[in-house]
């Protein structure tokens, strides 16, 4: 989904490969309502969880 200061997927393409900018894909581990990007923080805060209850 692209917000309205990003280019198109054709613009972007071209943008990327003139200034040496690659895509990767990025893990994302979700855990109830949150997203982490480290899965040693979502473990982390399931433990905290689990803890209190």
């Amino acid at each position: 989904m692209s917000g309205p200061s990003e280019p198109d997927a054709t613009a972007a393409a071209e943008q990327m490969a003139r200034h040496g900018i690659i895509r990767v894909p990025a893990d994302q581990y979700h855990y109830k309502d949150y997203r982490y990007s480290k899965l040693s923080d979502a473990i982390a805060q399931a433990r905290r969880d689990a803890q209190s209850s």
